[in-house]
Order: C-alpha cells, then sequence, then structure tokens
C-alpha cells in the first residue's frame, strides 16, 4: 500500500504480520485495554491468531477503510517493538478510528505522533475527509489523545459502545485542519 510502512520522527506504522499475534494478544490483555476496549481482549493465542489473520486479509479484500477493517501496527523504529495499533473501519457511512498503546510506552507522545499520522497518510492514501472518533466520555486520557491530534469534539450521546450502553464523546477530524504532523 502506498507510504508503508509509514516512518515517523519515533515510529513506524506498518501492515500486521502473522508473528504479531503474541505480542499484540498481551498488549490487549493490558488492565487499561480489558477495562476501555473489551472487544480488543482476546481470550487465548488462538483467538488472537485468527483476527489478525482476518486483519491482514482486509488489506486486499476490501482493502479499503470505507468497506472494511483497516489497521495498521505501531511500533517504535528502535527495535521495532510493537506498541499498539491505529485502526479504521466503516461507520454510519463514515470512517472511525481506533488506537492503543501499550501502557510502558505511554506518556512520551507515541499515541498522538501514531494519530496524527496515520489520519494523515489514510486521508492522503483513501481521499478521506473526515474521520470519527468515539470514546466514553469517562475515558479522559482518550480525550485528551484525541485533543492532542486535532480532533474535535462534536456532541456527547448515550449509545452502545463495547457492549454497554453508555456516555460516549464523537469527535471528527478533517485533514485540511491538521497538516503538519505530531
Amino acid at each position: 500500500m502506498q507510504g508503508l510502512p509509514l516512518e515517523t520522527p519515533s515510529l513506524r506504522l506498518r501492515h500486521f504480520v502473522p508473528e504479531d499475534a503474541a505480542p499484540i494478544m498481551a498488549l490487549n490483555a493490558e488492565a487499561s485495554t480489558r477495562h476501555w476496549l473489551p472487544s480488543h481482549v482476546y481470550p487465548t493465542l488462538e483467538d488472537a491468531s485468527s483476527r489478525l489473520v482476518f486483519l491482514i486479509s482486509c488489506y486486499s479484500a476490501p482493502g479499503h477503510p470505507q468497506r472494511g477493517p483497516y489497521v495498521l501496527a505501531v511500533e517504535h523504529k528502535d527495535g521495532a517493538k510493537l506498541l499498539g495499533h491505529v485502526g479504521f473501519s466503516p461507520f454510519d457511512n463514515e470512517v472511525e478510528v481506533s488506537y492503543a498503546i501499550a501502557e510502558s510506552s505511554r506518556g512520551r507522545g507515541f499515541g498522538t505522533e501514531a494519530l496524527v499520522h496515520a489520519c494523515n497518510w489514510l486521508a492522503d492514501t483513501f481521499g478521506v475527509s473526515r474521520i470519527l472518533a468515539i470514546t466514553e466520555s469517562a475515558n479522559v486520557i482518550s480525550r485528551r489523545l484525541l485533543d492532542r491530534a486535532s480532533f474535535v469534539r462534536v456532541h456527547e450521546a448515550v449509545m452502545m459502545f463495547q457492549g454497554n450502553e453508555q456516555l460516549v464523546s464523537r469527535y471528527h477530524w478533517h485533514p485540511q485542519d491538521n497538516r503538519g504532523g505530531a
């Protein structure tokens, strides 16, 4: 795909490979992911591998985030350690972003860097003119990350999210407003 792997000042954003199953399972088993994104937690390595095989297949079919998931691995350039993901998928005729960075790698700007560069890449590669982000309103860390990445909070609403009806904040990001990177 055009521009991948994407090199940022600290990170490399790339397609997932089957060998990422064990590291992504470990990342998704962290306490914050279990709390905020329970749908990303895999009970077994076989489940994680199966999900990863599916996500990898989506790079070619459907091959577009407006028709299916398109999830990028986020790794640190020094040592190529997998730090998390930035993913895009269709949601109500929009493209929604999701993201996660390992707890041990937070507080260093990696989440903002990954999100900003991935969103700019998506806009350039697929011509997406707006990206949606939805997070629990109580998830202050996620909301701060969205603010730093120049997402604009549109409104709050109660909706089904991560298997529960809850108050969420909806954000939008527009590429024309966000050139310059992290």
